[in-house]
């Protein structure tokens, strides 16, 4: 026997605050996550960072330039995300 709590009804105007909440932290969100790639963007170069100091060994720079792609990769996508987020939201 499944057991369902009582379906409570929202007032429509609270409904419409709470969307409206939603959809400000999610632009929000999405402004810093675009803001955030468009400097990894600047700071990858087209793929050639500027090499550091503490970067002597080749391998180590190699290595934050995957770790750079890899975070670029997932800032795509969590834009993505963000963006279907959005869409879903009535405005």
């Amino acid at each position: 026997m499944v057991v369902r709590p009582p379906e409570s009804k929202v007032d429509p105007g609270a409904q419409r605050q709470r969307d409206s909440d939603a959809r400000r932290i999610l632009e929000a969100e999405l402004r810093r996550e675009e803001d955030k790639l468009a400097a990894l963007k600047r700071e990858l170069n087209n793929g050639e960072p500027e090499r550091r100091g503490d970067e002597r060994n080749y391998q180590n720079y190699l290595d934050r330039v995957a770790q750079m792609r890899a975070s670029l990769s997932r800032g795509e996508a969590d834009i993505a995300a963000l963006k279907r987020e959005l869409a879903k939201l009535q405005p």
